[in-house]
């Protein structure tokens, strides 16, 4: 999909991230795409960053060389900084200087700092709230949502798959009263969790690897979101397009970003407080084929439309 226009492509991120945003970016691209991953590129400069900070002047720059360096053998002509980041001047002024059309991509609420990433081009923001605080600071911007990586695992049949509603996260007050009234077996996992007074909840208090994540939405026929407005603001995280990819049924509060990506109703169901919730639990169990031809639909909206891949294409055909 991308193989005949990221050839010149150089990817900058944070390896192992929360989620995998680096990484599934890369899957998204030919073995040979050049990257730098900017919290691991040398013993020396993590030895550095141990006793010095990140923040440090030298640690700084110690990255910014090593960056300068890649850049100068990979001599690419687009490159992309992958989640927020707010640079150093440093890194800015190799950036600047590199010759290549620079990017990067965000996805969490941010601050003034942002506009001091003099080195980046253009921004793209995963939420479109965060596109217009990026219009205020008269950033160069465009809306461009999260993806899904094409399901490197067995999904099961729908049949096979469990009914019990999976929520994936941390926990908020928010989410806590959500699932509170909840009267539908849900699975909630995720650090830190309270323990529910709704007995139809059961919660896993631990931090799960993305792989196995994806692995469940794989056997489960209902995935939950309800956003972390800490970070996004009407933006979809991740999961919505995971969780899709992945054959199950997305079930989510009323985002905004909600209709850009996926058809409510058809693709996607939509709740706008627990009775509507309740509702749609009741009636995707007592008509499940209604809840599998959304959980088809919206697999198919994002395996044709929100791979990775088609962000990247997206993306380069943006700024090219």
């Amino acid at each position: 999909m991308t193989s005949n226009i990221s050839s010149h492509l150089f990817i900058i991120g944070k390896q192992r991230g929360i989620l995998n945003w680096f990484e599934d970016v890369l899957s998204a691209l030919p073995l040979s795409t050049p990257y730098f991953a900017i919290n691991n590129f040398g013993i020396t400069s993590r030895i550095l960053k141990h006793w010095l900070g990140a923040d440090s002047t030298r640690y700084q720059r110690s990255v910014a060389t090593a960056l300068a360096n890649d850049l100068a053998i990979a001599r690419p002509s687009h490159v992309l900084v992958v989640d927020r980041f707010y640079l150093s001047a440093e890194v800015n002024a190799v950036l600047a200087q590199c010759g290549a059309r620079t990017a990067q991509w965000a996805g969490d609420r941010f601050d003034e700092r942002l506009a001091r990433n003099t080195g980046i081009q253009d921004f793209f923001f995963t939420d479109t709230g965060l596109l217009k605080s990026g219009l205020d600071m008269r950033l160069s911007s465009h809306y461009l949502p999260l993806a899904a990586q094409i399901p490197q695992i067995t999904l099961l049949p729908w049949q096979q798959r469990t009914s019990e509603l999976l929520f994936v996260g941390a926990p908020s007050l928010s989410r806590i009263a959500l699932l509170e009234g909840i009267r539908h077996p849900v699975r909630v996992i995720g650090p830190k969790w309270p323990k529910l007074s709704n007995p139809k909840v059961t919660t896993f208090n631990k931090r799960l690897s993305l792989q196995s994540v994806r692995t469940l939405y794989a056997q489960h026929r209902f995935v939950l979101n309800q956003i972390n407005s800490v970070n996004l603001v009407c933006g979809l995280p991740a999961r919505c397009f995971d969780a899709t990819a992945h054959g199950a049924c997305l079930i989510t509060d009323a985002v905004a970003d909600l209709e850009l990506n996926f058809k409510p109703g058809d693709e996607a169901l939509i709740y706008r407080n627990i009775e509507q919730l309740n509702e749609h639990l009741q009636t995707v169990t007592n008509k499940p084929y209604l809840a599998q031809a959304i959980a088809l639909a919206g697999q198919k909206r994002s395996l044709n439309e929100h791979l990775f891949g088609h962000r990247l294409a997206q993306m380069l055909r943006t700024i090219t």
